[in-house]
């Protein structure tokens, strides 16, 4: 498949997809978050690939986005509904009152859904990298400046069954860098072939699953060895099944 650039902005209250741009002297809003060389990452999911909200509530989770200072905060299945006039997505309220720049990666067309997750960053975006490699499969990445000056390549990529993975992983693997934290989904059951997959001196491959219950999917980072996961921690946010994940990473 082609490669395409695509970056979904709010702007103004509405939904546009555009090609990649450039804006000049991008001036990023850097948290603050420990060392020079750490960053926080926020994600939020109900691992089982459901969508993230069952409901026009967005309260808790904004509370919490709005109480923690992030690099990146990753949403999963935030899925954008259509119609004749407009596309209606969560990220723009959820953008709107943590005062972050949003994206928005879909997967898959079905019918008026558009499925996909939602990053938010806070600092300017010249660049979003959209790579799909399968049904139902993308690799996403947009590059960052973190704490220190540091680049990052933040990535992200979901893989729901087996038959995505031959491509998949080709793909993460084409585009893994020193700069790549990658930030990905998958199956229980596709556990041991990822680990099997990024195993050996080449790649730093962590796994989390979630305590919660009804859960299929475990969360996974990938960086090569100059990358660590310093630690993590799970939070349950409201009381509709959602799951946050603050993970923080140092570069070495």
């Amino acid at each position: 498949m082609k490669k395409i650039n695509i970056l979904l902005l709010s702007l103004i209250g509405f939904w546009s997809f555009i090609s990649c741009g450039e804006e000049e002297n991008p001036s990023p809003d850097l948290p603050e978050t420990g060392t020079n060389n750490s960053i926080s990452i926020q994600v939020y999911s109900r691992f089982n690939n459901q969508k993230l909200f069952n409901a026009n509530d967005y309260a808790a989770v904004v509370g919490r986005i709005r109480s923690n200072q992030n690099s990146v905060v990753l949403l999963q299945r935030v899925d954008a509904t259509t119609s004749s006039t407009e596309i209606k997505n969560p990220m723009v309220t959820i953008a709107e009152e943590t005062e972050k720049i949003p994206l928005f990666a879909w997967t898959r067309y079905a019918d008026t859904q558009i499925e996909g997750s939602g990053i938010l960053v806070g600092q300017t975006i010249t660049e979003m990298k959209s790579i799909p490699t399968s049904e139902g499969c993308c690799y996403v990445s947009v590059p960052l400046t973190v704490t220190g000056g540091n680049g990052m390549n933040f990535s992200s990529i979901t893989f729901e069954n087996e038959t995505q993975l031959a491509t998949g992983i080709a793909a993460v693997k084409a585009n893994l860098d020193d700069k790549t934290v990658l930030i990905g989904f998958a199956a229980k059951s596709l556990q041991n072939k990822l680990k099997t997959e990024f195993s050996g001196e080449t790649y730093r491959f962590e796994t989390m699953e979630s305590s919660g219950g009804n859960t299929t999917q475990f969360l996974f980072l990938l960086t090569n060895p100059k990358w660590k996961l310093q630690e993590y921690k799970e939070t349950a946010v409201g009381t509709d099944g959602i799951s946050c994940i603050d993970l923080k990473i140092e570069k070495l």
